[in-house]
């Protein structure tokens, strides 16, 4: 009995490094710092193989905004070579992969969230487009179409089954326990209202490609159904409406150069860890302590609006989607099942705390082994206390260094003229001679240093 409790102990207690490292990464990034975060998520990527997905993530969105965009297409192309694998595995659900992946636990590899799936997709179809590659572009197009197919939409999340064995509804009524619930939700408050479950700006991207880079008449209406779909989603965006009457219409030659403007701003949301006391909804007061940890997410607080001038005049950036939304809507959903998870998983560890802090004390009372019974009693308790606390961890690993927003802006110009952002000196370029242009912008900070980049699609 004794030794099975400490070997109990030692192999269900630990340390989650991700806790202590993931910060590293994400402080580099809102600092545009992106050279050390993907030099610190790569390394940390090779030292740790189950959590190697997530550093990956952080390690090519890096790479990306540091302009290494050939490096940054080969890690994503690995990234999603380990997606396909797994959806192609016999007996895959994607309604069972989306729930593990907010349900997994640290010891476990890190399984990638909807919004993973959705954004990678979606890094990799613009870093084709900006490397020129037009037949890669369209295989990362067909992907992202899938993926958002899958995964963007609200019907993977269905209701947690009730546990007869334990009454979890009773004890998330229980005061203390509703109050640290409402913490996790007053935060989730800001960011879904809102919130959507696809992204419209990886269906603009999907649309503006066909639209602008297409070969024929099959590839005009996949432009027209996508640019439908970013409207749906937001139809506030005059980008999204300019471009879907243009696919409905017949072609035009336009008088300029049309450029389109995508611009990054902000964080995605900071996840943690947030302790929930769950009453002594089973037994008695044997039991030391029963609580649970849940994941939880809050707004990065890193969000706003940047200016664009094409020579003195303001260009409008109209907002296209909101990946923070996104992430939020998705954890909105699967938060009950996470919560009947770990609410279960503690009424097991409290059970079983209670049987071996029982056996011990009536060892004790009965004077089997004397003092040492006693000892042994004690001890007993502070080792399922420890047992208790030390395996109740909630997974907050994520892939932390996703914008708040993306933006799309769309105008015509001439050859020659210069795009601006004031108060950026360094964040200026002049417009190349082509039919379409397509420049990036990104920024975590109003005050840090802009990536701008400019990349011709169409001569």
């Amino acid at each position: 009995m004794r030794a099975s409790l400490f070997i109990l102990l030692l192999c269900l207690t630990g340390c989650a490094t991700y806790v202590d490292r993931g910060p590293r990464v994400r402080t580099a990034v809102e600092e545009g710092d992106y050279a050390t975060a993907a030099t610190v998520a790569q390394t940390f990527a090779a030292d740790q193989p189950k959590d190697a997905l997530v550093w990956n993530l952080d390690a090519a969105a890096a790479l990306r905004a540091d302009g290494k965009l050939k490096d940054s297409s080969r890690l994503f192309e690995q990234i999603e070579a380990a997606f396909r694998a797994e959806e192609e595995r016999p007996g895959f659900s994607v309604t069972e992969a989306t729930l593990g992946a907010f349900t997994s636990a640290y010891a476990e590899a890190y399984r990638p969230k909807p919004a993973d799936r959705i954004y990678a997709s979606t890094y990799q179809a613009l870093n084709r487009l900006e490397l020129g590659d037009v037949n890669g572009a369209r295989v990362a197009m067909a992907r992202l179409r899938f993926v958002q197919q899958a995964f963007g939409t609200g019907a993977l999340y269905v209701k947690p089954k009730a546990d007869d064995k334990y009454d979890v509804a009773k004890a998330t009524q229980d005061e203390r326990t509703k109050d640290g619930l409402g913490m996790i939700e007053e935060n989730l408050a800001g960011l879904t209202a809102e919130g959507a479950y696809d992204d419209a700006f990886s269906h603009w991207l999907q649309g503006m490609f066909f639209l602008r880079l297409g070969q024929d008449p099959s590839d005009r209406e996949r432009a027209r159904k996508e640019l439908l779909a970013a409207t749906q989603l937001n139809g506030a965006n005059e980008v999204f409406r300019q471009d879907l009457k243009d696919a409905e219409g017949p072609a035009v030659e336009g008088k300029g150069t049309i450029v389109y403007v995508v611009v990054e701003t902000g964080m995605c949301p900071e996840w943690y860890q947030q302790r929930v006391d769950i009453p002594l909804f089973i037994v008695a007061p044997r039991v030391p302590y029963v609580s649970v940890a849940l994941p939880a997410i809050r707004p990065s607080g890193l969000n706003y609006n940047l200016k664009v001038k094409l020579d003195t005049q303001d260009i409008a950036l109209p907002l296209a989607s909101r990946p923070d939304s996104l992430i939020a809507k998705h954890f909105e959903a699967a938060l009950p099942g996470v919560k009947a998870q770990a609410f279960t998983s503690a009424a097991v560890k409290a059970t079983a705390s209670y049987l071996i802090n029982q056996s011990s004390e009536e060892a004790a009372r009965n004077g089997n082994g004397g003092s040492g019974a006693m000892l042994w009693s004690i001890a007993t308790k502070v080792g399922t206390a420890v047992y208790t606390v030390g395996t109740t961890k909630a997974d907050i690993r994520n892939w932390s260094a996703l914008p708040a927003r993306f933006s799309v802006a769309r105008f015509e110009a001439k050859p020659g003229q210069k795009l601006t952002v004031p108060g950026h000196p360094e964040a200026s370029l002049t417009l190349p001679a082509g039919k379409v242009l397509l420049v990036s912008l990104k920024s975590t900070q109003e005050n840090l240093p802009i990536v701008l980049r400019c990349t011709l699609l169409v001569p």
